[in-house]
């Protein structure tokens, strides 16, 4: 599947900057393959990419190397991440239903829309989540991931 620079949204336009999509995939090539599961067709996807060079600044603005936006779609959604170098690396992302470009969260800031990181992690408790949970290799043929989309507001 190809982005445009431009989504089209039930309620109309739903803009995807040049600079948030994802890059080309390609077999074998130094990338992260990503297969997004359990999102609808409403709003867009949104993931980030961080490495084990800033662990400590996982989830934090500062620690992000690259950030990917995509229309969402019910069947499972493949994109692709290129990569500077081999190494670890680790990706949270979340369904932004309302397009707001905001993970929106309860009161006890518990994630109102799906959100999700790589290796899916079960969370027993309501705590920030630290890299090496998300973490995984990427060789220089590259990497293949799931990313499973959690919803919490059933809770």
């Amino acid at each position: 599947m190809s982005f445009e620079a431009s989504a089209h949204h039930e309620t109309g336009e739903l803009p995807i900057y040049e600079r948030d999509l994802p890059d080309q995939c390609i077999p074998g090539a130094q990338q992260i393959r990503v297969t997004i599961k359990d999102a609808t067709h409403v709003g867009m996807v949104k993931l980030e990419l961080y490495s084990d060079a800033k662990p400590k600044d996982f989830l934090e603005k500062d620690g992000r190397l690259r950030r990917i936006r995509v229309p969402a779609q019910d069947e499972p959604i493949s994109l692709c991440i290129n990569v500077d170098k081999p190494g670890r690396y680790a990706i949270a992302g979340y369904h932004d239903l309302d397009a707001d470009r905001r993970l929106d969260k309860k009161w006890n800031f518990k994630p109102k829309e799906p959100y999700g990181l790589s290796n899916n992690p079960k969370f027993k408790t309501a705590r920030k989540p630290d890299f090496d949970e998300a973490a995984f290799d990427v060789g220089p043929a590259g990497a293949d991931i799931d990313f499973i989309l959690v919803d919490l507001s059933k809770d």
